[in-house]
């Protein structure tokens, strides 16, 4: 099994928490994770926001032209728009995703859509493609190694620590009680988690840890 190393360039946030700032309201924000290693850099989730983005890879001593692959993980606008920064990496999304959003993109957003090249398990040798249903039908997360360890690149299957220990999902989640279950599969398979909207953790279900 082929080792990855990985950073988060953009730590995301939800407009709302009703567990951490139930009175306020943010901007969205969606994690951005840049994945290194094996001769490739791989962005999953680029988000909507470019002058951040582009800061945090020159931080990293990066340029859009050196990232190689960029993946979807799902079609909401927060987690893609920043694509176009990209015009020389393979855009990819999962098939099913893509074809699920065909009649319902926007059309400001459809060049995006139909440029991403349709894929069904790995987006790189060992970086698989892991269904994690519920937010939108067909939603996606990303699973590699990294020192011997699973890291789960969950995008909005886990939305912030407190939702995924509470057993919370979006209002705007597609099918709820599936994006429940989804939760449940993540608690079981990763021992570090991504989430789509927040820093990542440990996930301390796995294997009956206690939580740090």
């Amino acid at each position: 099994m082929k080792q990855y190393n990985y950073t988060v360039l953009i730590h995301g946030q939800l407009s709302t928490n009703k567990f951490r700032y139930p009175n306020e309201k943010r901007e969205v924000i969606c994690s951005t994770t840049l994945i290194q290693g094996n001769g490739v850099n791989i962005i999953v989730d680029p988000g909507w926001r470019d002058e951040p983005l582009l800061e945090q890879l020159k931080l990293h001593g990066l340029s859009p032209e050196q990232i190689d692959i960029v993946y979807v993980t799902h079609m909401h606008a927060d987690h893609y728009r920043s694509i176009r920064l990209f015009p020389q990496a393979k855009k990819l999304g999962y098939r099913k995703e893509i074809d699920n959003w065909r009649n319902k993109i926007s059309e400001a957003d459809r060049d995006i859509l139909e440029n991403l090249e349709p894929v069904d398990k790995e987006i790189y040798e060992d970086i698989t493609i892991v269904e994690t249903p519920g937010h939108t039908l067909e939603h996606t997360s990303v699973l590699f190694q990294h020192q011997g360890k699973q890291v789960l690149v969950a995008a909005d299957a886990v939305l912030v620590i407190e939702y995924f220990e509470h057993r919370e999902v979006h209002v705007i989640s597609e099918d709820q009680e599936l994006a429940r279950q989804t939760i449940d599969k993540v608690r079981a398979l990763a021992d570090i988690i991504i989430p789509g909207h927040d820093a990542p953790f440990e996930n301390w279900f796995k294997d009956n840890k206690q939580r740090s």
